[in-house]
């Protein structure tokens, strides 16, 4: 199992950090997903078929800048 930790823009909110965490377990091979009580950072745990760059593309498709 690889995992990602991936420094975003500060989510604001449960709300936003929901949102962002549903659209990553949608991914395919994502086993987990959580955000940092300061909503900066990403950490995801995954296996193939996922891979970085979907995990990367999906924060930035829900709305967030990676740092």
């Amino acid at each position: 199992m690889k995992e990602e930790k991936i420094e975003i823009r500060p989510l604001d909110g449960a709300d936003a950090k929901n949102q962002l965490i549903n659209s990553l377990d949608k991914i395919d091979g994502v086993k987990h997903a959580s955000i940092n009580a300061a909503g900066d950072i990403v950490k995801v745990s995954y296996t193939h078929p996922a891979s970085a760059q979907q995990i990367e593309h999906c924060i930035r498709g829900a709305g967030n800048k990676i740092r």
